[in-house]
């Protein structure tokens, strides 16, 4: 991983820890607060889960940098676990003189407005290295466009027509032009010459096949029509742009000839595929667990099975059925049998080292990128409604066996009909685009978002109370609603988002879990929108 990738990883988890620790201090100050105005000592029971989460946020906090919020909450952790071994249970006014203590701790954390937008500039990858160049003759057009990806980081310049000379002086990596006031046979022609052009983007054209096919045939890479969305410009040339080394594709090779075995893995290693050689048929299954490759390379002539029966053992499983598998044979009869059993590709020895390197590339990107998608919404980039189900399960029976608590939370886009009727269809799916980029930056790690339907999202919060669930989407609601949005040039207009809030640990089913939040989210509509229902909101 390259350094510039794991401080933007790092800058990202601190502040997703950070934002999850004021919720956290602020749940045990409240509770500190409530057991020290009773008229009565707090249970031992109580006392523990104080003790607990201070002594949680003692173990972390400091490798997050905040020393003296660690050892505060490590000092008042361990002067709670000392009343618990004795056999103490605290008055409440001594507990109340805990509060001050708590409250210095609380207050060494920065505010999360002061640390968003630092991290916000941390989460725009690399790009202030990237130079785009904005043709066009409508000024006002290119200086919003270059606004807007300005603040997403990149380096904008504006030119006319006339300032094309500039234009390539500067050396863009990347070249949009408004085709809404420079036509196409003004531009192409100009574009045609350069010998060497940068990537092209186009928008403002027409939102039709032919507009789109002359695009491309003049080198287009990507295209787009109003309403602009520099989200989906910034998505392009992320795509174009040279980005973090992804993880090396992983080839599992299975030949009982070690010395051709290790040729193979050779080329590959030299194309940059990492490899794993199996020279015994009986032990892919326990390679196929502890690799999980991207791709099976397979000889068809292996010692006590053929490569097309291996590959149908293998796909017994079904976690192994979509894996691609690439046959090694010779002979049109074998090419036949493994084109139509089991087998994605053939390859006749001798194999060459050029078609071996294409061959596995193609498959494996090509199955590696299918892995990644199959389970996201086209839309949104979220899971989809099938892969939210199952994950729905899998996380229901998780709770039901660990008891741990876990939340679900149901989001739904304010008046986003009314938004698709003033502004057209696309206004709709843009706010419905960032929504979910904005959940997915916001929540945990380890929390999931999927699209449940239409401008509606459901969460699945894993160890996490109904209550710390509330108060997170609660945060996020109140950042999404300060936000404004410029749709189709018609001014700034403000979205919010309602939702509800319940537990799916200690729900009948996953169904009675998700109609818990459904119906809560219904009275939240019905109470005026703009608002989080949970467990304390019958």
């Amino acid at each position: 991983m390259q350094e510039s990738e794991r401080s933007r990883r790092l800058e990202a988890l601190r502040v997703q820890y950070v934002a999850r620790l004021h919720d956290d201090l602020q749940a045990v100050m409240a509770q500190v607060e409530e057991m020290s105005t009773r008229d009565h000592a707090a249970s031992g029971t109580e006392l523990e889960a104080v003790c607990e989460t201070l002594q949680r946020i003692a173990d972390s906090a400091g490798s997050f940098g905040y020393d003296a919020l660690s050892e505060t909450c490590g000092e008042v952790a361990c002067q709670v676990r000392q009343w618990l071994d004795g056999g103490v249970l605290p008055a409440p006014y001594t507990l109340a003189a805990l509060q001050p203590r708590l409250q210095y701790g609380a207050e060494q954390l920065p505010s999360l407005d002061d640390l968003l937008p630092a991290h916000a500039k941390m989460a725009q990858r690399e790009t202030a290295s990237v130079r785009v160049a904005l043709l066009g003759d409508e000024p006002l057009q290119r200086r919003a466009l270059g606004e807007a990806l300005s603040a997403l980081g990149y380096v904008c310049n504006e030119y006319a027509m006339h300032d094309v000379d500039a234009l390539v002086a500067w050396q863009p990596d990347a070249v949009l032009i408004d085709e809404s006031s420079v036509p196409r046979s003004r531009w192409s022609a100009w574009w045609d010459e350069w010998p060497s052009p940068p990537h092209l983007l186009v928008f403002g054209g027409e939102d039709d096949f032919a507009a789109r096919l002359s695009a491309i045939r003049h080198g287009a890479a990507g295209y787009f029509v109003p309403p602009l969305d520099a989200s989906l410009i910034d998505r392009c040339l992320d795509r174009l742009m040279p980005g973090p080394t992804p993880e090396p594709l992983r080839v599992l090779i299975v030949d009982d000839d070690a010395e051709l075995a290790e040729h193979y893995h050779l080329v590959l290693d030299g194309a940059g595929v990492d490899s794993w050689v199996v020279n015994v048929p009986a032990e892919i299954l326990v390679a196929l667990r502890e690799y999980r490759p991207d791709l099976v390379l397979v000889d068809t002539h292996l010692p006590a099975c053929t490569g097309r029966e291996m590959a149908s053992v293998m796909r017994l499983d079904d976690t192994w059925r979509d894996l691609p598998v690439v046959y090694l044979a010779a002979g049109d009869d074998v090419r036949e049998q493994a084109l139509t059993r089991s087998g994605d590709a053939f390859l006749g020895k001798p194999v060459d080292d050029d078609a071996l390197v294409a061959t596995v590339l193609s498959h494996a990107h090509l199955a590696r990128g299918s892995r990644r998608w199959v389970a996201r919404d086209g839309l949104t980039g979220v899971l989809t409604y099938t892969a939210l189900q199952e994950l729905l399960d899998v996380e229901f029976a998780r709770a039901q066996r660990s008891g741990t608590p876990t939340s679900l939370a149901l989001i739904d886009i304010d008046h986003v009909g009314a938004l698709n009727a003033h502004h057209g269809h696309a206004s709709g799916d843009y706010v419905i685009r960032l929504l979910a980029e904005h959940l997915t930056q916001q929540l945990r790690f380890i929390d999931h978002v999927g699209r449940y339907a239409g401008g509606a999202f459901c969460v699945v919060l894993p160890h996490c109370s109904p209550e710390d669930a509330q108060r997170a989407i609660e945060r996020i609601r109140l950042q999404f609603q300060s936000q404004t949005h410029t749709i189709n040039d018609r001014g700034d207009v403000g979205v919010t988002f309602s939702a509800g809030v319940a537990g799916l640990h200690d729900a009948a089913s996953v169904e009675a879990g998700l109609d818990a939040v459904d119906q809560r989210l219904y009275r939240a509509k019905l109470a005026g929108r703009n608002r989080v229902l949970g467990n304390g909101d019958e």
